[in-house]
């Protein structure tokens, strides 16, 4: 990317599978195959086709699967390549003896003949292929389909199974965890902060379960009292977003949210413990919540209020725990 823009927020999901959007700045790449959720850019053109990450990716997995043997493929053709060296010997033992018994070479050669038909395993493929096909049958009644009749066995003789997360485990959807809110204030006023500070235009999956919360709790209806007067999107410099709403004959409001650690530097009212707010956000961070932290002021003050954390999580599937469960035990 050349520049004419601060930054750009890119949806990876069709390359890595993560619902959230990475940022990206001038000199930096940006993958194709990959949407731009927000801000605008010049870039150039460096690669199209199987020249590009998603090209590439998509050609060495086609390449494994047309040159790779699995391991099945691998053990029919160690027992027929044994079994034809076993026939062979075995025919040269008889033509050795029937030459040094002086039999008929015709009964020798027809006794070979047969011998080569019935050892050689021509059918073992065949046999095996219909095998698996009922393996395939039974494994698509519990709702599995095989795209590969020898994922089959190779998934039998497997020590390690890798699994992605989000939308395999887990739901592909953020939610929110208990919040931590500082001072006199409610989880009401948190949310209500932290939609002011977001576009629910947008779409941006972050921001999605605020608004969902708003609605729940019957809470929608506050924002028409706020007339928005400029926003600021999130940037990976100040990583946070920040909106001025007017306020009638009073001060505008200005309303910010986004990184935890930058939302609780900027704030200064003497009722808050920023110690415990950190501590607060560490404690999200072991638990593998992405937290925001929400704040405001008003036109004529100089510092924020700090006013509390919402921990963002993925949750996992209702049958997640169940399935890995059963993998486990088998």
């Amino acid at each position: 990317m050349l520049g004419g823009g601060d930054f750009l927020q890119i949806d990876q999901s069709a390359l890595t599978g993560e619902s959230l959007p990475v940022d990206r700045e001038a000199g930096q790449e940006a993958y194709a195959n990959t949407v731009v959720k927000q801000g605008e850019m010049v870039a150039i053109v460096t690669g199209t086709g199987l020249n590009t990450y998603f090209g590439k990716t998509v050609g060495l997995v086609a390449r494994a699967q047309m040159e790779g043997r699995s391991h099945f493929k691998r053990m029919v053709i160690k027992v027929g390549n044994f079994l034809i060296l076993l026939t062979l010997a075995m025919i040269a033992i008889i033509i050795y003896l029937g030459i040094q018994r002086h039999e008929p070479l015709t009964e020798v050669l027809i006794f070979s003949l047969v011998l080569t038909i019935s050892a050689i395993p021509v059918a073992m493929p065949a046999v095996l292929t219909v095998t698996m096909a009922i393996g395939a049958t039974a494994l698509a009644k519990k709702q599995a389909i095989v795209s590969r009749l020898d994922a089959i066995e190779e998934l039998a003789g497997m020590d390690i199974l890798c699994s992605d997360k989000t939308g395999t485990l887990t739901q592909n959807r953020m939610s929110v965890a208990p919040a931590y809110v500082a001072g006199d204030f409610g989880e009401d006023d948190l949310f209500l902060y932290a939609a002011l500070a977001s576009r629910e235009e947008n779409q941006d999956p972050i921001e999605q379960p605020i608004f969902e919360i708003l609605n729940r709790r019957g809470l929608q209806g506050m924002l028409s009292h706020y007339t928005l007067k400029k926003f600021v999107p999130f940037d990976p410099v100040s990583k946070r977003t920040e909106a001025t709403f007017s306020s009638g004959n009073g001060p505008d409001l200005i309303v910010t949210k986004g990184a935890p650690q930058v939302i609780i530097d900027l704030c200064h009212n003497r009722d808050m413990d920023k110690q415990a707010a950190f501590a607060q956000v560490n404690t999200f961070a072991q638990r593998g919540f992405r937290t925001l932290g929400v704040a405001f002021r008003t036109a004529d003050a100089d510092t924020f209020t700090f006013v509390g954390l919402i921990p963002l999580f993925d949750p996992p599937r209702k049958d997640s725990k169940r399935t890995i469960a059963e993998a486990k035990a088998k």
